[in-house]
């Protein structure tokens, strides 16, 4: 031996030296599977790539069995074992082999056993299983020998330990590649967030549903890598197809019946193949769909995105489907902020119109009473909504004459208030030209043919001369104002008529009473006397009379008397009707 050389090549000459001459002595053979052996730890634990070091392993335990077949199985999650280095195996050799735990206890070696498949099909004569921590995570296979010599207790020997040294190695190897693959699916999981966070700004600052639309279907197709996307939304006709890249379809709508069995089963993202039959399913095959997105809020299926094959031709992974997913909530969340946008758009709009309708219908209302000798006037009225159906007047006929007028329009709301405002036009026009009787009779007509079937007026007309004291009226199916004195109730006013505009030749006549001092007629609307108490029961008349008797001797205090007690009186501070009251106070 050569004194400066190491003592493993030293003895590795020997027993080259003992071989050729056809003899191993058992000492000799033992150090060769000591220098193999260390070897195979040295492999290991280099810094080479793992499918390096797991190539150059096997060949260290085929050169030492002297054998040039051999493989190592190594077990993959989801796959069972898969060939991960080999040497040698026959042409066309499968890559996974049906190996199990309970199966595979200690060596196996032909013939028989339950592992005899995998020994046939990869031309194998001897497997030996590699475990950790009592788990089966790799299995050596090795095939004949060169010389056709069978496998010793020694060789066998060899191989336990050769499973020793590479259990932990194959194992930190198994865990690098569970790492590679949980930071790989991490490193999509963060890219897709960061596209779901850029989305996100855009669809929630975005009130274009058209833009929301495109920008959806071209996110999808990006991140996916998909040849093709629609955007379908339910609506009132059914199934409406709402925005397509490189989709082409003759039917832009479905009927919700023909799309019916795919929005039931389309809880997830689904393939296209584990939808059910229908119409909706037919037509998104023939135009090469391969993925169904619901789109929808609270389990409501609103829409859905059908996403077409990859261009990679491989199939939607489950990140991509959470992907899909979550756009989807997204933009269903974007589109019906839109909606709502536009709902509140449209109510400002509402309310503006409204507060105008109800400036001009203040600006009906008389802000100063005439004067006539002896007596005065005083007004109030409250709409339930911003505008009402309610109306008074007091319109100066000169010569010591007034008129005064109250009326409830079928109706609140702006449809009551236009209404009102032809009244109020009306009267003013006409109020002194004629009888009240006559007046009412052309107003009457006017009603009948300008206005719905379902709208009419109710009216109380009055004209008041001051020197002769005396109160010419037409009761239209108005409440019968109330007449009264110091000393108590004098009556109603009944006189007249029907309500206004029902009737094309209704008749109305005239009533006449003659206003002593302290005389007081309260006139009110259906506001008044129909208010409810908390029980559900009516304000009605005799609380009317009631509230007059005990009011100030003025018509303002005739007012606010009726007023007062139906706000006490109602069950909320919120009235359901227009209420208006008009006092005509003898002095």
């Amino acid at each position: 031996m050569r004194a400066e050389e190491p003592a493993a090549l030293q003895y590795q000459r020997a027993l080259d030296e003992f071989r050729r001459e056809g003899r191993e002595p058992p000492l000799l053979k033992r150090m060769s599977e000591l220098i193999s052996l260390l070897d195979l730890t040295t492999t290991l634990s280099t810094g080479l790539s793992s499918q390096e070091i797991l190539d150059a392993a096997l060949l260290i335990v085929l050169g030492e069995l002297q054998t040039s077949r051999g493989c190592l199985f190594v077990r993959v999650e989801g796959k069972g074992f898969v060939v991960r280095a080999s040497r040698g195996l026959p042409t066309g050799a499968r890559t996974e082999a049906p190996l199990s735990d309970m199966d595979l206890d200690g060596i196996v070696t032909r013939p028989g056993g339950s592992q005899a498949d995998v020994l046939e099909s990869f031309g194998l004569e001897l497997l030996c299983p590699i475990h950790k921590r009592g788990r089966l995570i790799a299995v050596l296979g090795v095939g004949a020998r060169a010389r056709g010599e069978s496998y010793s207790d020694e060789d066998r020997g060899f191989l336990r330990s050769v499973a020793a040294c590479a259990a932990t190695p194959i194992e930190n190897g198994l865990i690098h590649r569970e790492l590679e693959r949980v930071n790989k699916r991490l490193s999509v999981k963060v890219f897709q967030l960061n596209n779901l966070f850029d989305i996100s700004r855009e669809l929630t600052t975005s009130f274009d549903e058209g833009a929301i639309h495109s920008l959806v279907t071209a996110t999808l197709m990006g991140q996916l890598m998909a040849s093709r996307c629609a955007l379908y939304l339910r609506q009132p006709s059914g199934f409406v197809l709402a925005h397509a890249r490189g989709f082409r379809t003759e039917e832009d709508v479905v009927s919700h019946e023909d799309a019916r069995p795919l929005v039931e089963a389309l809880t997830a993202p689904l393939p296209l193949e584990e939808v059910p039959s229908c119409v909706l399913r037919e037509r998104l095959a023939a135009s090469r769909i391969a993925l169904v997105v619901p789109l929808g809020l609270s389990g409501r299926v609103d829409g859905l995105l059908a996403v077409g094959e990859r261009v990679s031709g491989g199939a939607y992974t489950e990140e991509d489907r959470d992907f899909a997913m979550t756009l989807a909530r997204q933009a269903q969340a974007a589109l019906e902020n839109v909606r709502l946008h536009r709902v509140q758009v449209e109510k400002q709009r509402q309310d503006r119109e409204m507060q105008i309708a109800r400036e001009i219908q203040e600006s009906l209302f008389p802000k100063t009473f005439p004067k006539v000798a002896g007596f005065e006037v005083s007004a109030e009225s409250h709409a339930c909504y911003q505008v009402g159906g309610d109306h008074f007047d007091v319109i100066p006929l000169g010569e010591g004459r007034l008129a005064v007028a109250i009326a409830d329009v079928s109706g609140k709301g702006a449809p009551a208030s236009l209404l009102m405002a032809s009244v109020h036009a009306w009267l003013r026009a006409l109020a002194g030209s004629e009888s009240p009787a006559r007046l009412i009779l052309r107003l009457n007509r006017f009603l009948f043919e300008s206005t719905q079937e379902n709208r009419y007026v109710t009216l109380f007309y009055g004209e008041l001369d001051g020197p002769s004291r005396t109160l010419s009226y037409v009761n239209a199916g108005h409440i019968p104002p109330y007449w009264t004195s110091p000393l108590g109730p004098k009556g109603r006013l009944t006189e007249g008529g029907p309500v206004l505009g029902l009737l094309e030749d209704a008749c109305f006549e005239e009533g006449r009473v003659v206003l002593d001092a302290g005389d007081c007629v309260a006139m009110v609307t259906d506001g008044v006397t129909e208010s409810e108490s908390v029980s559900g029961e009516e304000f009605g008349d005799d609380r009317v009379l009631s509230a007059l008797r005990g009011a100030t001797p003025t018509a303002a205090g005739a007012v606010a008397a009726i007023l007062t007690a139906v706000e006490e009186w109602m069950a909320s501070d919120k009235a359901t009707d227009d209420l208006t009251i008009l006092a005509l106070k003898a002095l």
